[in-house]
């Protein structure tokens, strides 16, 4: 082993991984290098940088963070020398305020995973503290051993997720991306009151949820980011959804979204409403309670870049580096305004979301998704750039589908230092979103293992993996879960390491399925069945339509694109004839009447599945042809911009839409 190689496996870093054909990957040392420097280490001497991590490594007695699972008491690994004897004692403060202490000697401890770091036995040994009546939560723990003493976070959470599958009875909801999903009310793109208004018609059909992508800020203006998976921040809203008082603006429509106009149109009639709700006394008391922390600093952040109209490494060097605001007080009049309207819009979004999980009760409600990452030019990598590794994207490694491996641009957290702080943005992440969902997403959730980072500058087949605590990561998960009354699902799809899937059975969260995946390869099999832990839809967001895949519209799309050559195109067209007339039960029929009945069909099985959940894509109860998205294009695919063909009201209008939603609760086991 090199001795960069030697580095990379002592800081978490993997120097190989299974590709997609079966076979080890081996990182090639400049991407290693870039990777590990990123990181923090010296890679002119990994020789050097490797002996100083496993001092760092030993000289940390006690880590930052702690996981203890239903409420059983802490176990506190210390790392010292195993010859070394010491006074040791610890107090544990919960969140409720109650108190805990333990004392004792070090050779009284359990010794384990000695090493001989620079020639010197150590060990592992392990003290322990009960928690007062087995609170969960999040605990303070301070230590003192011999003269040295620190702190740590314990997060104390139930091994399983809340809602997780087997505790709850078995339920259906529709699929619909928010910004094509239409009314009269709404304008061009939808918004809260249409997610309101669809999930009260799916509770009145039967029904349970409505799922949709990511609500979460972008950037409508200079910059545009319209992906719904790279925003402007995991934590606050697009107000872009906030309902509006009165009639929507007037816009000419066209064939796609148009989210500059519709952003710049509905910014206008919403800084309206601000402005009235600044002037009211009472509600500017409010507000200006509320104008504080994150909030206040996230509103700045945009009033700045509003005003610069450019991304925050583009900004003069006072703004880049400005500090976070303490008080409404310290912002400047010129900036005053922009950050007034932030504050409410987010507030407004907040109350919205908040008013649709009311209404919903506790049967069901949004189905949210909460992205692996965030863009590069978002506001927590602005506020807190030294948590990321601003010189990597995640991605995804080569597959049969990318040659070329993704590079989705997206900033990875440090996974020590984001961990030093106690997780605190990633809690409250999760928070942001299960205070409002009754059921999450956690998109790439292999993410909780482990990300395929890609060095600025090199190709997309050059990443390599950073290892994440996974534990300590779905502790936070489970407790948030709980603490919110939010069930969890982990998107699972692509390249999954073999210890994921039986980590999220044990944490209680669903894993997903897909049935343009499990379709019959020959005529004489049959779809293969959702299982009971599985969230389960015919397609996704990065999937054609039913129509769509039906028609061999995605290989005729792959074949443009150049990702698939003339013979490949040919022989996916055939397999597809085979696959549909095996889901006809005999003669293939690729028109709209055979495409009917096959969707039928198949909606009919997931429906009567035991699935944990069957979510229904809206469209594909028209047999929408068009998809929403074409993973690994930009420009080349007019990506998130498609609008549906129908109105919410003319779908909802629709005979066959009410049998067909009517067919699907009425085959849902109960039990």
């Amino acid at each position: 082993m090199t001795a960069l190689a030697t580095l990379a496996a002592t800081v978490g870093v993997d120097t190989h991984y299974v590709g997609w054909r079966g076979a080890p990957v081996e990182a090639s040392p400049a991407a290693l290098a870039a990777v590990l420097a990123a990181l923090g280490h010296d890679v002119r001497d990994p020789d050097a940088a490797q002996r100083a991590a496993v001092r760092a490594h030993w000289g940390e007695l006690v880590p930052p963070v702690i996981v203890a699972w239903d409420g059983a008491p802490v176990r506190v690994p210390v790392r010292v020398p195993a010859d070394a004897d010491a006074a040791w004692q610890l107090d544990l403060t919960t969140e409720g305020g109650a108190t805990a202490h333990a004392d004792g000697h070090l050779f009284a401890a359990p010794a384990r995973d000695h090493a001989w770091p620079e020639g010197r036995v150590h060990c592992v040994r392990e003290l322990t503290i009960a928690i007062p009546d087995g609170a969960l939560g999040y605990h303070q723990l301070t230590w003192e051993i011999g003269k040295a003493w620190g702190q740590a976070l314990v997060i104390a959470a139930p091994t399983a997720a809340w809602g997780a599958p087997g505790t709850v009875p078995k339920r259906w909801g529709v699929f619909a991306p928010l910004y094509a999903a239409r009314t009269a009310a709404s304008g061009h793109t939808g918004d809260l009151a249409v997610l309101r208004r669809l999930l009260a018609e799916v509770a009145r059909r039967g029904g349970d949820y409505v799922a949709t992508l990511p609500l979460l800020a972008a950037f409508l203006d200079e910059p545009c980011q319209i992906s719904p998976y790279s925003p402007a921040s995991r934590l606050f809203w697009n107000e872009l959804y906030a309902e509006l008082d009165g009639a929507p603006p007037a816009l000419t429509a066209g064939p796609l979204v148009d989210y500059r106009a519709q952003y710049a149109a509905r910014r206008t009639a919403l800084a309206a409403s601000a402005r009235a709700a600044w002037a009211d006394p009472a509600q500017r008391r409010e507000l200006e309670g509320a104008a504080h922390g994150a909030l206040l600093d996230y509103a700045l952040f945009r009033a700045l870049g509003e005003q610069a109209r450019a991304p925050w490494s583009r900004w003069d060097a006072v703004d880049r580096d400005r500090a976070a605001p303490t008080a409404l007080a310290e912002i400047a009049p010129a900036l005053r305004p922009g950050v007034e309207f932030h504050v409410w819009a987010q507030r407004a979004m907040s109350a919205q979301l908040t008013a649709i999980k009311r209404a919903a009760g506790e049967g069901g409600g949004l189905y949210l998704d909460l992205p692996v990452g965030v863009n590069a030019d978002a506001y927590e990598v602005w506020r807190h750039r030294d948590r990321f590794l601003t010189t990597l994207a995640a991605g995804a490694p080569p597959d049969a589908l990318f040659l070329g491996g993704q590079d989705w641009g997206l900033p990875p957290l440090h996974p020590e230092r984001e961990r030093a702080a106690g997780y605190a943005y990633v809690r409250a992440c999760l928070s942001a979103h299960m205070r409002h969902a009754r059921m999450l997403r956690i998109d790439h959730v292999m993410g909780l293992y482990r990300l395929y980072c890609v060095p600025r500058g090199m190709a997309a087949t050059d990443g390599v993996y950073i290892r994440y605590r996974a534990d300590e990561l779905y502790a936070l998960v489970t407790l948030e879960s709980h603490r919110h009354q939010c069930a969890v699902a982990g998107e699972d799809l692509g390249t999954v390491p073999p210890e994921v899937r039986p980590a999220l059975a044990r944490h209680g969260i669903a894993r997903l399925y897909v049935g343009q995946f499990n379709m019959p390869a020959t005529a004489a099999a049959a779809i293969t069945p959702p299982v009971a832990d599985q969230v389960a839809s015919l397609n996704t967001h990065d999937t054609p339509t039913f129509a769509g895949w039906w028609r061999g519209g995605d290989l005729d799309d792959q074949r443009d694109l150049g990702l698939i050559d003339a013979a490949q195109h040919a022989r996916g067209l055939a397999e597809r004839a085979t696959t549909r007339a095996a889901l006809l039960g005999g003669a293939d029929d690729p028109s709209d009447v055979g495409c009917a009945a096959a969707m039928r069909a198949s909606t009919a099985a997931l429906a009567a599945s035991p699935a944990h959940l069957v979510l229904i894509t809206v469209e594909d109860l028209w047999l929408e042809p068009r998809t929403q998205n074409v993973p690994g294009t930009t420009d080349a695919r007019p990506n998130w911009q498609r609008p549906w063909a129908r109105s919410l009201d003319e779908v909802l209008a629709d005979p066959a839409v009410d049998a067909a939603l009517a067919a699907v609760d009425a085959a849902r086991p109960r039990g």
